[in-house]
Formats: structure tokens, C-alpha cells, sequence
């Protein structure tokens, strides 16, 4: 696998990986603003990330990373090879 592809497999893999906890982040944010600007105390917001949304970021990111290490430590194997024949 080039080296391109697999860096751009394990970058894209991460942001797929960060993305519920940047969104609960930014959420958490949203509602603490929003509480800091009203005089009430109640404030809800609706758009939370689902459960089966969550879990399919973690794995494609996941399976991203995996083909990324696999790809390139496969090349890796082959350039020896190549070198001691």
C-alpha cells in the first residue's frame, strides 16, 4: 500500500474515531452557553448522537486504521524479502 494512502486511511480513521466525543463535546458547549444566556434554569436540546451512529464511527474508523497498519507492514514484508534475494 503507498504511503499516501495509508496516511490518509489512519488520519481519516481517527477523525471518524473522535467524532461522538467532539460531538458530545460541542454539545455539552451548546447547553452551557445556552444556560449561561437564559435566566431559567431548564434547557433542552434535542440531537444527540445515536447509539448504532456512534458504534458504526468507532468501527469504520477502526477498520480504516487496521487496513492503514495492515496494508503498509504487508509492503514492509515484501521490501525485505526483496532485499535478501
Amino acid at each position: 500500500m503507498k504511503s499516501n494512502v495509508a496516511i490518509a486511511l489512519i488520519v481519516m480513521g481517527s477523525l471518524l474515531i473522535m467524532t461522538p466525543p467532539a460531538s458530545d463535546y460541542l454539545l455539552q458547549r451548546q447547553v452551557t452557553q445556552i444556560l449561561s444566556m437564559v435566566e431559567s434554569g431548564n434547557v433542552r436540546l434535542e440531537g444527540r448522537m445515536s447509539g448504532s451512529y456512534r458504534l458504526g464511527c468507532w468501527a469504520a474508523g477502526v477498520l480504516m486504521v487496521v487496513v492503514a497498519v495492515a496494508g503498509s507492514l504487508g509492503k514492509r514484508e515484501k521490501e525485505t524479502e526483496e532485499t535478501k534475494a
